[in-house]
Parts: structure tokens; sequence; C-alpha cells
């Protein structure tokens, strides 16, 4: 329904020529790999991967076009994670159509979008403590993904999911995913 939304609303736009929406992660693999696409629309919380996964992938792949991530989610983390990325643009799903359309035509001029007051760093931030896999690793956890779901989701193993989830209660000092989501939600700038 998003994505039927959103091609409404940006077919209205005079610079988008075209407007198409994929299902699953490898159409979209093989959609930016054999077409010239100037911008892509990326959600971060996929079914079968996550956005930055996918993004990574499709830029290894040859992709060159500019992005934008959406999310239901508004945390500081991930924002700069997209940021980190090279990603062109940050839109939280809750915000209206019009939004989303401003974002793609401002990323289409050559400008940036995100909620600036998110790209602010400070010495406390959870993403300058931990690496781009963990970050990723502690999303899935917090959703309440099993190690092995996480590792089929991000293309590693049960073990190596471990050793992130080990690394990452140690950095944060935590020692359980309930005191890891109390420390994410009260460090999180909403």
């Amino acid at each position: 329904m998003v994505a039927t939304a959103i091609k409404m609303v940006l077919a209205k736009s005079t610079l988008v020529n075209e407007v198409q929406a994929v299902g699953s992660q490898k159409e979209a693999l093989q959609f930016l790999k054999s077409n010239n696409v100037a911008l892509a629309i990326l959600d971060i919380e996929l079914e079968d991967s996550d956005g930055f996964s996918l993004y990574k992938r499709a830029v290894s792949s040859g992709f060159t076009g500019k992005v934008l991530f959406l999310s239901a989610k508004q945390d500081k983390h991930i924002i700069r994670t997209a940021a980190k990325l090279g990603a062109q643009g940050f839109v939280n799903k809750a915000e209206s159509l019009e939004d989303i359309s401003s974002a793609v035509e401002m990323i289409l001029r050559g400008y940036t979008f995100f909620p600036q007051e998110h790209l602010i760093a400070s010495e406390k931030d959870i993403d300058e403590l931990l690496t781009e896999r963990e970050l990723a690793v502690m999303n899935y956890l917090l959703q309440g993904l099993s190690n092995k779901d996480i590792g089929e989701k991000l293309f590693i193993s049960n073990k190596t999911v471990s050793t992130y989830k080990a690394k990452i209660f140690e950095k944060l000092e935590v020692d359980s995913i309930i005191s890891l989501a109390k420390l994410v939600k009260d460090r999180a700038v909403f």
C-alpha cells in the first residue's frame, strides 16, 4: 500500500519520469542491475533483508544512483547509519506523502533530505560506539528476531550473530535485550 501511494504522488512530479515498484530484495537487485535508476527508495525494514544490506549489495553490483531510505522508525542511529552509507535522504513513513515527494524532488535536484536534529553527533551516540554490522544486529535483536533469523537476513552464521551480540552487550555495558532496549529508548531522540 505504501509503495502504491508513493507511486501515485510521484507520478505528479515533473522531475520523475517513471516509477517502478518491486516486492522483494531479489527483484530489486535485478531491477537495479538491469536499469539506469536515478533514485531508489528503499524501506529499511524488509521481509527478506534490510534496506541497508540491500543498498550495499546494489552498490557492489554497480548501482550508482541516489537513495532515499524509508522507515517506520525514527531512531537517531538508523538515520545516521543511512547518512554514513551515503544515502541522500531519510523519511519516516509516518510523514505525509507530500513530504516524501518533497524529499524525492530535493534529492533529484542535488540536495539531501535528513531530519537534521538526528545527525548531530555526541559522545554518547550508540552508532558511534558500534560498527555498522553491530547496529544491524542490534536492530534485529530489538525487533525480537532469533540469532538464526538474524543470520539469515544478514547472510552470516548463528555463531557470528552470537559474537556480535556479545560485542554489543560489552560495548554498551548491558546484560540483556531488555536492558539494551531501555538504553536505546533512553538515548533515542523522538
